[in-house]
């Protein structure tokens, strides 16, 4: 029996090809990752997406950091 060392060192080039099919198979659904997102945003309450930040994209340092804000749109 090959140990895993061995194994891994043989095969590290090997590569797996999935058709479509089988793709879809695993991953359980044939939705487009954006669609996924607009369904599981759906659940959000309107008045908590009101609430975010309208500069978090420019200010992502601070919301995620606490780093003073930057400032950028002025």
């Amino acid at each position: 029996m090959a140990s895993v060392d061995s194994f891994t060192k043989e095969n590290r080039y090997a590569s797996v090809s999935l058709s479509r099919e089988e793709l879809i198979k695993r991953r359980g659904d044939d939705k487009p990752v954006w669609q996924m997102i607009l369904e599981i945003m759906s659940d959000v309450p309107h008045d908590d997406l009101n609430r975010l930040p309208t500069d978090a994209s420019e200010e992502h340092d601070h919301y995620i950091y606490g780093t003073p804000k930057r400032n950028l749109s002025q």
